[in-house]
């Protein structure tokens, strides 16, 4: 046990360290989306066109809105900033215990099994936050919709029949998405989309567990006798590794875009949730390659 002595206490500071970032980030992103979603309230479509308010110049209703407006924007923006800044902290902690690991067990004979473990462990850190935080955001809006309403009046014998050209002041927004793969899975199975809530979750969420019990299998009883069959499963799964995103893009791109009216505004982009995934995806494969190495290793020496 001495010989992992470094891992395991570098292994449990990386436990603490991640769960602590992990909470501050996921509480950021939680207030980032109230924001946006008072955002999509104060701004939303029904509820502004219908307002005989809004559509009156100098009633001061659609500044008020247009202020509003951008002080959730700016309240946003800073939550969202600050996950960004304790994210970088996450990927700063899980270098150090890369970096410490990879040096300590340079020379020694246990370093591939050493190096798979680190990065798995390493991998883990980043799951949780790529399956349950934001990983694309849609919109459809239109700025500053303009009208010419028809007046026709009678007024002392004399008759009225002009437009007068009116507007809503500010943003109005048509559709808002703000999803995490989790959420899309809920969101399609609730919908209907049941085939494609199930390739989803096998991709995003039982691949990776099944790597993680065989990968942890795999080092800690390196000369079982499924070893090798087991390596070649990690192989053919991490080949799928990214397809729940791809999935989950397209369906949420058409979503968005089988809304839309003609005239209006889209606009879309990734979240940090995505690249929490994609880290995950690239560190589990390189714990792959060291444990397939690992395996090769015991059985060239037990041939």
């Amino acid at each position: 046990m001495k010989r992992f002595g470094i891992l395991i206490l570098s292994t449990a500071s990386l436990l603490v360290g991640t769960v602590l970032l992990t909470f501050l980030i996921q509480t950021e992103l939680n207030d980032y989306a109230d924001k946006r979603d008072e955002i999509v309230d104060v701004l939303n479509a029904e509820d502004r066109l219908g307002n005989l308010w809004e559509w009156i110049p100098l009633s001061g209703v659609g500044e008020e809105k247009v202020e509003e407006w951008h002080e959730l924007e700016r309240q946003a923006d800073g939550f969202y900033d600050s996950a960004i800044t304790f994210s970088y902290y996450l990927l700063v902690v899980v270098g150090v215990y890369v970096l410490i690991n990879l040096l300590v067990y340079k020379s020694s004979e246990e370093r591939l099994r050493v190096y798979g473990f680190v990065m798995l462990f390493s991998a883990l850190s980043f799951l949780y936050l790529g399956l349950n935080t934001p990983f694309l955001e849609i919109e459809a809006f239109k700025d500053d919709i303009s009208a010419r309403i028809p007046i026709k009046a009678d007024f002392l014998g004399i008759e009225i029949d002009e437009e007068i050209s009116t507007a809503v002041e500010g943003r109005v927004y048509f559709l808002y998405q703000n999803k995490s793969v989790l959420q899309l899975i809920k969101l399609l199975y609730t919908g209907g989309n049941i085939p494609v809530a199930i390739i989803i979750l096998i991709f995003s969420i039982l691949f990776p567990a099944i790597k993680l019990i065989t990968s942890i299998f795999l080092l800690t009883y390196p000369k079982g006798k499924k070893a090798k069959s087991i390596v070649n499963l990690i192989n053919k799964i991490g080949k799928w590794s990214m397809a729940d995103v791809m999935v989950a893009s397209i369906f949420l791109a058409y979503f968005s875009f089988s809304n839309m009216n003609v005239g209006v505004d889209t606009g879309s982009s990734t979240l940090i949730g995505l690249y929490f995934f994609l880290a995950f995806v690239v560190l589990s494969i390189f714990s792959g390659a060291f444990i397939k190495r690992f395996i090769q290793k015991n059985y060239e020496e037990q041939s």
